[in-house]
């Protein structure tokens, strides 16, 4: 007791409070303004040391000496008699209430700003939430290739995303899918730390070996609560079809088996199929799709897969999956453009009619089926219904929840869209595209502060995604009209080929209002990359209007007459493509002053692609409509179209109207100034 009044007596404990309470707001404000300055994460790990070592050293000095009249003396050299160290703790005392107070004012701030950032709760709050833990849950790490040949881990990942395929069929079973466990090949990370960023209770590793002709699969099964073995076994076999798909069959049986108990009649009839009984053929599948499942999305990965999927089906044309996958790569030649050919198209169409032909209840089949309707007819519809169908078979295939996502915006479903992406991020947890595509959504739904919100967060988690980074900036500029913390964010993310990328890359200038760096921007090599196929009408338009709003008109108009007379509609192209190129030279028309002509190709844009048809670019055809209607003198009707459309999903966000040079033509009219006047105009960044 006498050391603890002596603790109070040198004011050793009021220190001790007064400095945590001060170093917690330390932390609280340098988080919020590291985040919004996007320092490393370092920074805040080193302020934190800083923070500690002081705690540890503001309490050695209370100790040890004391404040006085003249000034700091060590404490053994104060005589008791005239020690003022109870003036110095009703200081301290009101140092601590007045932080206290800081600490509550910081809440209730943080409260309201919170609010106001989410906004309308139209979708799930888990969006940023860590995968949700559940019972019948299981990740299968990346099988250990045991052979040492670097051309044998191909086939060690294609036996282990076989497992996967076959697992993802077992209805009631949470399997994570192959993005977010590849990670983890050749971790040092413990199997609870892996089960706790997985949302799993089990955990499947082992390895494989070829050895001439035979083969040998290890696995074991681990319950993480109580890091116990629950099932193990070694495979040595005669490398054939039959053996391989035997092994996977029988580890399957045991995963489901020891996570939901016995298995049902449809499962057991989901894991009696071999895809083929071809082993060469089968090799080549696996190349395909290795190739196809690399992460970026480009040309060069559809080209090399080709060959070996039309090996697979040449060595096995009875090889569904294989069918199934080339005619997929047909799909993206058509969709990424390299190849629209009617060629093309004929292959597309022929591969896919073999594969449903031989098995029209393959969950692979009626994806690849949803694929085509999709890419080649824009039926989004029958896709829709197709992926519905094909989710069924599998309901754990991340890829075909994610494909689902996607139809369902093209069909104006924004909140079942969003639902189905967060099921399909719930299963592929660190798959980047899925969260990308999930925060663009938003974006499409014109929900911009949630976007903001939840772009920040994700950033923290996926640093290295420059999509998101995209996202995070549009946001600033679409929710906030913050440009200036927009090109502070823009300028520490690498350029890349991406539309994401490219659509921040070339709207912040423009609303910048800083043309000259807007051309340079459209010259950059990753812009003319992404809009070589099907996107160069629209980069010359975007360098015609730059040039018209600096006043060149005679440069605007070369490239505004490129726009009209070069494109070539007769082209085999999806219709959102030939739309969209409508649209354009609508809006190059009425900058060259043929209002006419405008008109007339703006409806024709309506009428190839209603907003009905396909929300996703309808939406864009009908705002340019709007724009057209305005530039063309047709107020009324534009000013009724845009009240529709403010802050409506598919529409503007008013942020964008109040930055956009583009309708710098219409803010002598008042009522147009009042429609699109933002929200916090009051809060806006000076």
């Amino acid at each position: 007791m006498n050391f603890i009044e002596e603790l109070q007596r040198r004011n050793v404990i009021k220190v001790g409070i007064a400095y945590a309470v001060v170093a917690w707001l330390v932390l609280q404000f340098s988080d919020v303004i590291l985040n919004n300055i996007e320092a490393p994460g370092w920074v805040f790990q080193a302020i934190m040391l800083v923070l500690g070592i002081g705690f540890a050293l503001a309490l050695f000095f209370s100790w040890a000496f004391e404040m006085t009249p003249e000034g700091i003396k060590k404490e053994k050299d104060v005589d008791r008699s005239q020690s003022i160290t109870h003036k110095t703790g009703r200081k301290l005392d009101f140092l601590i209430i007045g932080v206290l107070v800081l600490v509550a004012g910081y809440f209730i701030w943080e409260s309201r700003f919170t609010s106001e950032m989410e906004g309308p709760q139209s979708v799930s709050a888990e969006t940023t939430a860590a995968p949700a833990e559940n019972a019948n849950s299981i990740a299968v790490l990346p099988f250990a290739n045991r052979s040492n040949q670097a051309d044998d881990l191909f086939f060690t990942d294609g036996i282990h995303d076989d497992l996967l395929t076959q697992l993802a069929k077992i209805n009631g079973l949470k399997v994570i899918s192959r993005t977010s466990v590849m990670e983890y090949r050749d971790t040092t990370k413990k199997i609870a730390e892996i089960a706790k960023e997985l949302g799993v209770t089990k955990i499947l590793e082992g390895g494989v070996q070829r050895a001439g002709k035979r083969i040998r699969i290890n696995a074991q099964l681990i319950d993480v609560a109580t890091d116990r073995h629950l099932w193990a076994e070694t495979f040595d076999r005669e490398m054939t079809m039959d053996n391989i798909f035997d092994i996977q069959t029988e580890i399957t049986r045991q995963i489901v088996t020891a996570v939901k108990g016995e298995l049902s009649q449809s499962d057991q009839q989901s894991l009696g199929e071999n895809p083929t009984n071809n082993l060469q053929a089968w090799e080549a599948f696996l190349h395909a799709r290795a190739a196809t499942q690399r992460p970026d999305y480009g040309k060069e990965k559809y080209i090399e897969a080709q060959p070996w999927a039309e090996r697979a089906v040449n060595l096995d044309p009875q090889f569904a999956e294989a069918w199934a996958l080339l005619s997929e790569i047909h799909g993206q030649a058509y969709w990424i453009g390299y190849d629209r050919s009617e060629q093309r198209i004929a292959d597309a169409k022929s591969t896919l009619a073999t594969a449903v032909e031989l098995k029209p209840e393959s969950a692979v089949v009626k994806a690849a089926q949803a694929d085509y309707l999709y890419r080649f007819d824009s039926d989004y519809a029958k896709a829709l219904e197709m992926y519905m169908h094909a989710q069924q078979l599998a309901p754990g295939d991340a890829q075909i929840l994610s494909n689902t996502a996607v139809t369902q915006r093209r069909l104006g479903m924004w909140v079942e869209s969003i639902n189905s992406f967060e099921k399909a991020r719930q299963l592929d947890p660190a798959n980047i595209s899925i969260v990308t595509t999930m925060v663009d959504t938003l974006g499409l739904m014109n929900e911009w502060q949630r976007v903001d919100a939840l772009a920040g967060n994700w950033v923290i988690r996926y640093p290295e995604s420059r999509d998101l980074r995209a996202s995070q900036i549009r946001a600033k500029i679409r929710a906030r009209g913050d440009l200036k913390l927009a090109r502070e964010l823009f300028d520490l993310v690498p350029p890349w080929t991406s539309n994401t990328y490219v659509r921040i890359a070339t709207d912040l200038p423009r609303l910048e209002r800083n043309y000259d760096a807007w051309l340079e921007a459209l010259d950059k090599p990753e812009i003319v990359n992404y809009t070589s196929f099907g996107g160069v009408q629209q980069r010359l338009m975007s360098k015609g209007m730059a040039h018209h709003f600096m006043g060149e008109l005679e440069t605007a108009q070369s490239y505004l007459l490129q726009v009209v007379e070069k494109q070539d509609l007769t082209q085999i192209s999806p219709t959102f493509m030939i739309a969209t190129k409508l649209a354009s030279k609508s809006l190059a028309y009425m900058y060259l002053g043929e209002t006419t002509q405008a008109l007339a190709a703006s409806h024709k844009a309506l009428e190839t692609l209603p907003v009905e048809k396909d929300h996703l670019f309808g939406s864009i055809i009908t705002r340019n409509h709007t724009l057209i209607l305005a530039m063309a003198g047709q107020r009324e009707e534009a000013l009724e179209r845009l009240a529709v459309n403010i802050d409506a999903p598919e529409g503007y966000a008013r942020w964008e109207l109040y930055l956009d040079p583009a309708w710098d033509f219409f803010r002598d009219d008042e009522q147009f100034n009042e429609l699109i006047k933002p929200l916090n105009l009051n809060e806006a960044p000076q």
